[in-house]
């Protein structure tokens, strides 16, 4: 059974896309065909996650010289809202594969390329939502934990685990991240790919995107849990699983599209 999204133009009901119910066990077999890609273009994929990888560590660095270890899980979390665009050129990858083309980055950033002006406009959204969730935690932080900035990162982890205050600021924070990082998922998850795969804008790309998450709850949760905890694993091995575990998931998700939203 499948659900039509419908978008209204002129009065005229225009079908944009189809939604297909999905089992819990389908986020598994994203994930298998994931690994295949990666397998099919191990250059393309692993060295697309290499250089996520080297961007994170430089970032860390710089936060970490500055003292501003306070800083640190508010870019966590806001890594996981901008994945999906992060992903972009290794959904093209994934499409390439598909087609039987030769991968080829530069072939894959050419097909983003055509979607550009809608793609930039998702890409924008994802900005917005970093920069609120930004906001909204440094309003956490300045209402919850008080006091002096810890030098030292032992000093901001005692803080942040050893303290009332400290605690406090982990449960407000990680609820208030968690709902946000989940609506973001639900408008980015099918419509980033979806708009690297065809010629749509960004409105349709979210509604599609948002009904495939509504129709498919228990199996869109289950996969948006999956991909937190890929992520996490890439970061708490110093950014050197992100090298193979990005692009797993990144495939995995443009597998997840290709299941969630049936074909022209």
């Amino acid at each position: 059974m499948s659900h039509t999204v419908i978008h209204h133009y002129d009065a005229r009901p225009v079908t944009i896309a189809q939604v297909r119910d999905i089992g819990t066990d389908h986020p598994w077999m994203w994930l298998s065909a994931g690994w295949q890609d990666i397998k099919a273009a191990p250059a393309q994929s692993l060295g697309y996650g290499l250089v996520l990888a080297i961007i994170s560590y430089l970032i860390t660095i710089s936060v970490v010289s500055n003292g501003m270890f306070f800083l640190f899980p508010q870019l966590v979390a806001g890594f996981f809202l901008i994945a999906p665009l992060l992903a972009i050129g290794l959904y093209a990858i994934s499409r390439q594969l598909e087609a039987g083309e030769e991968p080829s980055l530069r072939m894959a950033m050419k097909q983003v390329w055509k979607n550009s002006f809608h793609t930039f406009n998702m890409g924008l959204v994802l900005i917005v939502a970093l920069i609120a969730w930004v906001t909204l935690a440094q309003l956490i932080v300045a209402l919850t934990f008080t006091g002096i900035t810890p030098a030292t990162w032992q000093g901001f982890l005692t803080s942040l685990f050893g303290s009332w205050q400290g605690l406090q600021l982990l449960v407000v924070g990680v609820s208030c991240g968690a709902v946000i990082a989940f609506i973001i998922f639900s408008i980015s998850v099918v419509s980033v790919p979806m708009m690297v795969d065809r010629d749509c804008n960004v409105f349709d790309a979210i509604q599609t995107s948002w009904n495939a998450v509504r129709y498919n709850f228990l199996a869109m949760f289950l996969w948006a849990a999956i991909l937190v905890t890929i992520i996490i694993a890439g970061f708490v091995t110093l950014y050197a699983g992100l090298v193979f575990l990005f692009p797993l998931a990144a495939h995995a998700t443009w597998h997840a599209y290709r299941d969630l939203v049936e074909q022209k």
